[in-house]
């Protein structure tokens, strides 16, 4: 990580999520921040913030800015363990990190946990990624393995490009306003 960077966001690093929150997101009080890295959801401060990231060096880094419960383990096996009192699944630059396959299981499981909503942020198709931005060495976790269009999501609300020009998409799943929820 740069030296600028060090000082801007102090150290450790939490890096501040440049998404500004969509008026169709909720504003809920327990949220589950699947895949949150040093970059945890920021669009508003909930009373119970969970943050599930397989990473043990980017979980250090979140324990030790405080403020979040930290979950060291992958988003299957967080949601396939259905623990309640979740109100909205978040999954911000997630799903690109994994193949298809587990992509589209872990979207149906935070569906069946998000008592309210589900709400995603991924760019537009493939997009090549093939190192660790934050410059902590984790390659692996930061690998872009699938791509994703906004067509694979016909009953989530979509709202394209929702940062800086970006070509990339916000999907959100609302329990009240789909008829998928079970």
């Amino acid at each position: 990580m740069r030296k600028a960077e060090r000082e801007r966001f102090g150290n450790p690093v939490i890096w501040p999520h440049s998404l500004e929150r969509p008026e169709a997101v909720r504003i809920c009080d327990v949220v589950m921040d699947v895949g949150a890295g040093i970059r945890p959801m920021r669009l508003y401060t909930p009373k119970r913030h969970i943050c599930v990231e397989p990473c043990a060096q980017y979980c250090d880094v979140l324990r030790a800015a405080g403020g979040y419960e930290v979950w060291e383990m992958t988003a299957e096996e967080a949601l396939a363990n259905k623990p309640v009192g979740i109100e909205a699944v978040y999954m911000f630059d997630v799903i690109e990190h994994m193949e298809k396959a587990m992509g589209l299981r872990v979207l149906q499981l935070a569906q069946e946990v998000a008592q309210y909503q589900v709400a995603i942020f991924t760019p537009i198709g493939f997009m090549t990624q093939t190192y660790d931005k934050w410059g902590l060495g984790e390659d692996s976790w930061q690998l872009h393995r699938s791509g994703w269009m906004p067509e694979e999501f016909p009953d989530w609300h979509i709202i394209l490009r929702p940062r800086h020009g970006e070509k990339g998409f916000i999907a959100i799943w609302d329990r009240e306003k789909t008829s998928t929820h079970k």
